[in-house]
């Protein structure tokens, strides 16, 4: 691949983590300040852990996936233990919308019946 690509490849993988990271401590802040009492309810307990791990994700998972995409040379331990914790962290966030939906199917099913 040519170097300008690489480049590219990396400008954008930052632009997105940024914007990961600032848009989950607002939805952090929106719903711990903003709503009073707001994490008693598991809903919105839900919607945090989601993005706690969407933050990680945006902090350790895409700047080690740039990592891994061969900016630096690794042994192969640190390797698979740098795609380990990419794997970790991704895999919390997609849980945590596995919670957030089995929630809504709950809380709208059982007051149906």
């Amino acid at each position: 691949m040519a170097e300008w690509s690489w480049v590219v490849y990396t400008v954008l993988e930052v632009l997105i983590a940024v914007a990961c990271c600032l848009g989950n401590v607002l939805v952090v802040c929106a719903v711990c300040v903003g709503i009073r009492d707001s994490l008693r309810e598991p809903t919105f307990c839900f919607l945090v852990s989601l993005a706690v791990a969407d933050f990680l994700v945006g902090v350790a998972a895409v700047p080690l996936a740039v990592i891994l995409d061969g900016w630096v040379s690794l042994t192969s331990d640190l390797c698979l233990l740098l795609s380990c914790v990419v794997l970790v962290l991704t895999q919390a966030s997609v849980l945590s919308l596995l919670a957030i939906a089995v929630d809504r199917y709950l809380r709208l099913h059982i007051p149906l019946r």
